[in-house]
């Protein structure tokens, strides 16, 4: 009896530290760095995530590295081609629908303000490219995001007092757009559909006059309208978006100081009708330092990393908060060291199935850590991949496309946590509409986040030229795993005569549950409501100038409204 004893105490023990000891960390080339970004991404399309680093060293010279994945180990890229900068922020995407993965940067290097946008030729070396963009200096963010559907990511760069809109003109060009977004300094942006209609709404945090604001700018059509609400802002910190209740709508993690410059991080829970409210999250202030929403331990529900100070002189620290799946959070003893002025990344760099982490930045002095995540070797399961979609459907009108598909399951993420992925061209299997960030033929991701479609289950397409156009779909997981590519789907864009409406009118939206519809031409208007398969929900014609309709008994659902007057048409998107 007591040698069970004896034996049931050493496993008990063990599996403890198995649990609250789960990151090893194993970095070995990796140049300490502070004030540092750094991202993981598979530069060199290999099935395998490698790493861009970028800030001071104990010297304070200011260093851009890339390192490559070689199964698991990693060797510095010579002659790359990626300059460095301090103080700074990065931002990837295939911007130009090449197949590789592109690098934005801001920051500050011994020259002064700068930033840079390198292209990648394909192979992970990189050449400058003279893109227009303002720099914000220290303490600025960039984010890309595709805000009008042209399937080009675009570019927001904010800080410096200053932010700017620039849209991708899809030949390598970029120009400014007049989006009316607030000035910030030491802003933290990110782009994401908050009211899934399709289109990407923009989170900003910062100072913006009062010292901690927040603005949430819905997008509808391209254009930006603030979304008024109570949520405190911060500013010196990180704002995020991630559905941490898996209910399909995207939440809200912010960090930094409030207006006392006390570091504060709170979540907002996104209650699906355009408002917001406070999370009780329960989580320790933390500033000057980044903040992430990842699923470490594949259980399909986003936990929170933060890392920077807290409250107190001096204090400091890097903690990770399990998601209970049932809307709190608990302090996970992960044993990872204080950094502050600091960056981190996600990814799995091992493709052992869980999600490892890069942390980079002031640990009294620079310190670059590499953890190999060992979860796998716990209680926790090892991740498995998402269902692969299926049930396309297409909704074509004049040079406007819908595309949607069927929701998957998942053995860990819960549905509605699904993203999913598009991949759209103008031949079998191309990439030159919508580029996937991922191989096509294996689906295997080039880099760690959520898929271009977020969570909702279609995609829209604008000014569409005559054509065929061909589609395939990927289901993303909360642990940023990818499924295999969907069948092919493919739709036709038919040269039409008929002309557009003038994009002032008329005004199509909904309000308490009724559609409303202004500034209707004169004579004879028909107007058709549809689902996004093509389905007629509803048809009526009128000689007003406006129209009303009460939703109560129309399915809660992206509905294509359509208004046809003469040969002059218009098409818009509404949500009940």
């Amino acid at each position: 009896m007591k040698r069970f004893y004896t034996l049931l105490g050493i496993l008990l023990i063990t599996g403890y530290y198995a649990v609250s000891q789960p990151f090893v960390n194993i970095n070995s080339v990796l140049p300490a760095l502070g004030r540092s970004a750094s991202a993981f991404a598979d530069l060199d399309n290999d099935g395998d995530l490698d790493i861009v680093l970028a800030g001071q060293n104990g010297a304070y010279e200011t260093t851009g590295k890339i390192f490559l994945n070689e199964d698991g180990s990693f060797t510095e890229a010579v002659n790359a081609g990626f300059s460095g900068l301090y103080n700074s922020s990065l931002a990837l995407a295939d911007y130009d629908l090449d197949g590789a993965i592109d690098i934005a940067i801001t920051g500050r290097n011994a020259s002064g303000s700068a930033t840079y946008l390198f292209k990648n030729n394909g192979d992970a070396t990189f050449q400058t490219i003279e893109s227009g963009f303002f720099t914000p200096g220290s303490d600025g963010d960039l984010a890309w995001g595709d805000y009008n559907n042209d399937a080009y990511p675009d570019m927001v760069i904010s800080g410096g007092w200053d932010t700017r809109l620039y849209q991708n003109n899809g030949d390598g060009t970029f120009s400014e757009i007049s989006a009316g977004l607030t000035i910030m300094n030491s802003p933290s942006v990110a782009w994401g559909d908050c009211d899934n209609d399709g289109d990407l709404d923009l989170l900003m945090v910062g100072d913006a006059g009062s010292v901690a604001d927040v603005f949430i700018y819905i997008n509808n059509h391209g254009t930006f309208t603030r979304l008024e609400g109570e949520l405190e802002g911060a500013v010196g910190g990180a704002a995020r978006w991630g559905d941490y209740d898996n209910d399909g709508n995207l939440d809200i993690l912010i960090t930094g100081k409030d207006p006392s410059l006390v570091p504060v991080s709170t979540v907002y829970r996104n209650n699906g009708n355009s408002t917001f409210s406070f999370g009780n999250a329960g989580l320790i202030g933390t500033a000057l330092g980044p903040a992430d929403w990842i699923d470490y331990d594949n259980d399909g529900d986003l936990d929170i990393m933060l890392a920077g100070e807290n409250a107190g002189c001096g204090n400091a620290s890097t903690l990770i908060y399990n998601n209970d799946g049932a809307g709190s959070f608990n302090h996970f003893d992960a044993g990872l060291p204080f950094i502050e002025r600091a960056s981190s990344a996600w990814g799995d760099f091992d493709n052992d199935g869980d999600y490892d982490l890069l942390l980079s930045g002031l640990s009294g002095n620079p310190a670059t850590y590499l953890f190999r995540n060992d979860l796998q070797t716990s209680p926790f399961q090892q991740n498995t991949l998402p269902g692969v979609p299926g049930d396309l459907y297409t909704y074509v009108y004049g040079d406007y496309a819908v595309i949607s598909w069927g929701r998957v399951e998942d053995q860990q993420s819960p549905q509605l946590a699904i993203s999913y992925n598009v991949m759209a061209g103008t031949s079998s299997g191309a990439i030159d509409i919508i580029t996937p960030q991922a191989d096509a033929s294996t689906g295997i991701r080039y880099i760690a986040g959520p898929g271009n479609s977020g969570n909702n289950d279609f995609m829209v397409f604008r000014a569409m030229a005559p054509g065929d156009y061909y589609f395939r779909i990927q289901a993303i997981d909360q642990a940023y795993a990818g499924s295999a590519f969907s069948e092919e789907g493919t739709f036709t864009i038919v040269s039409t005569s008929a002309q557009s409406l003038s994009p002032d009118n008329p005004v199509v939206f909904v309000r308490d549950q009724v559609l409303q519809i202004g500034d209707l031409p004169q004579g004879n208007t028909r107007i058709t409501i549809s689902d996004l398969t093509g389905r007629r929900l509803y048809s009526t014609e009128t000689t007003q100038n406006a129209f009303s309709l009460p939703l109560g008994s129309f399915p809660e659902s992206l509905m294509i409204v359509q208004v046809i007057n003469g040969k002059h048409s218009f098409t818009a998107k509404v949500m009940k």
